[in-house]
């Protein structure tokens, strides 16, 4: 079943709560960390679908399946088990 999605004002409040429990080390169960994975990659894959989206309803020109190729190298290259996460951390 589709979800609604969440007002941006509340979303841009939930991460910032999933960050500070990150930094704060209350995490027990990684929710937080969850949280804060699928929301870059969700961002990751809008990017995507709208370059899709672009590449097929303006002729499929060069330009955007350059931009569409991109977009998903973006997603392969953050798609690895070792990824530095300390960008997930809030900044004092």
């Amino acid at each position: 079943m589709p979800m609604k999605r969440l007002e941006p004002e509340t979303m841009e409040k939930i991460l910032k709560l999933a960050e500070a429990m990150r930094a704060q080390n209350k995490d027990k169960y990684r929710l937080a960390h969850a949280l804060l994975y699928l929301d870059e990659r969700n961002r990751m894959l809008e990017d995507l679908y709208h370059k899709a989206e672009r590449y097929i309803r303006f002729g499929m020109g060069e330009h955007e399946l350059t931009d569409l190729r991109l977009a998903v190298e973006r997603i392969r290259e953050a798609d690895v088990e070792d990824a530095d996460d300390s960008a997930l951390f809030v900044k004092e």
